[in-house]
């Protein structure tokens, strides 16, 4: 039954509404791949992922060997007497050496390091997942708003024409007495009346659509038929899998990091470093003083007035906020869903209940124009039949794109 109600607008779309729409057709999954392309916080997602790479470049190469040149000339004149201590100075210096450093010993630091920057990879892809899932939830809700405005405005073109036509055939029969002249005013004012109803959805239309455009950061100004999409329902991903739960279990991998990183400031760390090069304070001496030098270093941390505990305390605060936060969603969600299963299975019966009410009133309008037509029914019980069957259509798209909205809203919630 919607399959044949959605060709039904399809065909009345493409024939009553040429004439204020655009010959052209988009369709809802247009509008979102013009969404993802123009939407700056994916384009900003997409920069930060590789910001990161480059970050953890950066990081591998602090890791290697540091070399480094220094040049270094000094002069200490002594007038009279007077100056630096040669003892301490000798009168001058000079010095160009080539420097190496390099930390070793330090894989487990090095993993930390790099396990960092792939949990944030990981973060920033998740994140971005749930960005897309939640503009597309936002573009497609527009969109059906546009379609219900759509639709509105074909049904009311639908029953406008009607009208018009049966104006015709209605001022035949004033004129030969069938019907008093009152009787055609009062036909003269409904339409009236539906024509101006037919404007103000015109204008709705065209803002809904434009506010779509708006959020698809499209600059089109033309006015698109659009046709209500079929939406099915996603099925629940595996548990853990949906990204609005991977982000609090990227959060925890986050914190158990952190700790490491932590801990592993307060190991001992041993370093090797080497130059070669001149140095030397005598200048007719100078071709004997070009050497080189090697040694290490290590470094064992003692005490930092108990910033290690003060730090460790924090991380652990910060593990039971993300598990708050955690089991506060996990409850959210789970009632988000039990209500939206509900209020569409309620949506659908009314649908079907609507459905049924409109094969009556059509077959009763039918009846009536030709009742009409044979000047054997009012006027006015003719314009009601026909007002009681556009409200049954409008009533029936606007469940059924409830019934899409509801869709849209559970598909994002079980991505």
């Amino acid at each position: 039954m919607l399959n044949g109600f959605r060709k039904f607008i399809l065909i009345l779309g493409s024939t009553l509404f040429c004439g204020t729409i655009g010959l052209g057709q988009k369709t809802l999954d247009d509008y979102i791949r013009a969404g993802f392309s123009n939407n700056p916080v994916l384009k900003d997602l997409d920069n930060q992922v590789k910001d990161n790479s480059t970050d953890s470049l950066i990081s591998h190469a602090g890791f290697q060997p540091q070399i480094s040149l220094n040049g270094y000339m000094m002069y200490a004149p002594v007038v009279d007497g007077y100056g630096y201590s040669n003892v301490i100075t000798n009168g001058q210096n000079l010095t160009g050496t080539l420097n190496v450093s390099q930390d070793i010993f330090n894989k487990k630091t090095r993993d930390a390091e790099y396990e960092k920057f792939g949990i944030r990879n990981k973060s920033l892809q998740n994140d971005r997942q749930i960005s897309r899932n939640e503009l597309q939830k936002e573009i497609t809700a527009q969109y059906l708003n546009a379609c219900s405005a759509y639709l509105e405005t074909l049904f009311n073109k639908e029953m406008l024409e009607t009208l018009q036509e049966e104006e015709k055939i209605l001022q035949q029969l004033v004129e030969a007495g069938s019907f008093r002249q009152t009787d055609y005013l009062s036909f003269r004012l409904a339409m009236g009346t539906l024509d101006r109803q037919l404007k103000d959805l015109r204008i709705r239309y065209r803002n809904e659509l434009f506010s779509l455009n708006i959020l698809c950061g499209l600059p089109d100004t033309t006015e698109y038929g659009l046709e209500l999409p079929v939406l099915e329902e996603v099925r629940h991903p595996e548990n853990g899998k949906s990204p609005l739960f991977q982000r609090f279990a990227l959060d925890s991998l986050k914190i158990e990091n952190e700790k490491t990183i932590l801990d592993r400031k307060y190991k001992p760390t041993l370093s090797w470093f080497s130059d070669a090069g001149l140095v030397n304070n005598l200048p007719k001496y100078i071709y004997q003083n070009f050497g080189l030098s090697i040694g290490m270093s290590l470094n064992l941390p003692v005490y930092d007035g108990n910033q290690r505990k003060l730090n460790f305390s924090k991380l652990k605060t910060s593990e039971e906020t993300r598990k708050n936060y955690e089991s506060y969603f996990r409850l959210q969600y789970d009632l988000q869903i039990r209500q939206l299963n509900a209020d569409l299975e309620k949506t659908r019966q009314i649908i079907t209940d609507t459905e049924d009410q409109i094969k009556l009133a059509s077959t009763l309008t039918e009846q009536n124009k030709i009742l009409l037509n044979a000047g054997s029914i009012s006027v006015t019980d003719y314009i009601l039949s026909l007002k009681n069957l556009l409200e049954a259509k409008q009533v029936l798209t606007h469940y059924q794109v409830h019934a899409l909205q509801i869709v849209n809203e559970l598909n994002y919630w079980k991505q």
